[in-house]
């Protein structure tokens, strides 16, 4: 599936809770293009990947959604069908087991196609029956990498999708996202590592006091 999306934002002024975290932010990602947002703790990576997600609205600036062939596209709408999230808080439910916790996703996303290898895909063989609150931090990353690939989506934000897993963990979202971008997706990464092989990256620095005005 080749992706038309692409994403403009334009001197956003990003908040959390209220109070401004980021000032200036602006980039253009056309298909298949990545960008890794780089900063100190507290700096808005966070806060710029909810402001392009929906889940929360910037004081300033304009975010943009396009495609390449019909033009701007409504955000709400684009949202809801081409975006996948990924956060640092994984949102699994810790009474389910692995297999009830795909098999819920794979019904909500219209997936198709064997569980067991969908579970290969992430390392996860043999843990099916596991429950989800057993599962060790590296395993609850993996399982919560395994979304991504369950239905295609042109826009990816990844938040710190690197943290808690080993070397074959961070190898899966290497290939993950290289194969994502070879298929015209974009990818939108807060990360603390080296970031992701030709990316672009953005270093965030704090919104100064006056920008509350």
């Amino acid at each position: 599936m080749a992706h038309t999306l692409s994403l403009e934002a334009q001197n956003l002024l990003v908040t959390r809770g209220g109070h401004p975290v980021a000032a200036g932010v602006s980039f253009a990602l056309a298909p298949g293009e990545a960008l890794v947002l780089r900063g100190e703790n507290g700096t808005g990576k966070t806060s710029v990947l909810r402001t392009v997600a929906g889940f929360a609205a910037s004081m300033k600036g304009a975010l943009t959604f396009t495609d390449t062939a019909d033009g701007p596209v409504d955000p709400a709408e684009t949202r809801a069908t081409q975006l996948h999230w990924l956060g640092s808080e994984d949102g699994l439910a810790d009474r389910l087991t692995v297999e009830e916790t795909v098999r819920f996703w794979r019904q909500l996303y219209g997936s198709i196609g064997p569980l067991e290898d969908q579970l290969s895909t992430v390392g996860l063989t043999g843990k099916e029956k596991s429950a989800v609150g057993a599962l060790s931090t590296g395993q609850r990353r993996r399982l919560g990498l395994l979304r991504l690939g369950l239905t295609p989506r042109a826009l990816w934000l990844l938040d710190e999708p690197m943290s808690g897993l080993d070397d074959g963990g961070r190898a899966l979202v290497l290939a993950a996202v290289a194969t994502h971008r070879a298929e015209g997706g974009i990818v939108l990464m807060a990360s603390h590592d080296e970031g992701l092989p030709g990316t672009a990256t953005l270093r965030l620095a704090p919104a100064p006091a006056r920008e509350v005005a």
